[in-house]
């Protein structure tokens, strides 16, 4: 009985790929072979091969070249400047969020070239009303291992001009504001 059991749940786990033959099986392991598989959408075609035998690939067939897995640039730490102009318990305070939030700046959702327009018009505004804590928030970009895009390039935007001039720090917030998917971000004094 345990054997027949076996067999039906070895044709229920083949059953998806009834009709490929054993040259696509080995072609769709090529190509996958690198890929970044999100939670819950796991595939195996590893306990399928053992089931159908090993397919060569003939000589004269296209090759496919291996893809390589996308991966965001994280930066180590998002910050701006630190240590120019920033004593230590200023920094201290705003690494715990006990600085009072000016501004709410949401940026996800947003493409990224409309985010780097609206976070460089943002700062501008906001340093020009006297503005000195921003919370920024980009989002935890849940698509990729690494978070999203918005994630990786806000703060290298904060430490690229105009904004280099502009931004005197950035920490990531505390969970309260928004954790890992935002940014407090302090302001230099207005001149």
């Amino acid at each position: 009985m345990a054997l027949n059991l076996m067999r039906k749940s070895d044709e229920k786990k083949n059953s998806r790929y009834v009709g490929l033959s054993k040259q696509d099986l080995q072609l769709w392991r090529q190509i996958t072979e690198g890929d970044n598989i999100l939670p819950g959408r796991m595939y195996n075609l590893a306990d399928e091969s053992d089931n159908l035998g090993q397919a060569k690939i003939p000589e004269n067939a296209p090759s496919v070249p291996s893809r390589q897995p996308h991966t965001v640039p994280q930066p180590a730490r998002p910050s701006v400047n630190i240590g120019v102009g920033l004593d230590r318990r200023t920094e201290q305070k705003l690494q715990r969020g006990q600085i009072p939030i000016e501004m709410r700046l949401d940026l996800h959702g947003m493409t990224q070239s409309e985010a780097h327009i609206h976070l460089n018009s943002s700062i501008e505004h906001a340093q020009k009303v006297g503005k000195r804590c921003l919370l920024v928030i980009t989002g935890k970009g849940t698509a990729r291992k690494d978070g999203g895009i918005l994630k990786a390039m806000v703060p290298r935007w904060l430490q690229d001009p105009p904004n280099q001039s502009r931004v005197l720090t950035s920490k990531v917030a505390r969970p309260r504001h928004g954790g890992s998917g935002a940014l407090y971000v302090l302001l230099r004094k207005k001149k």
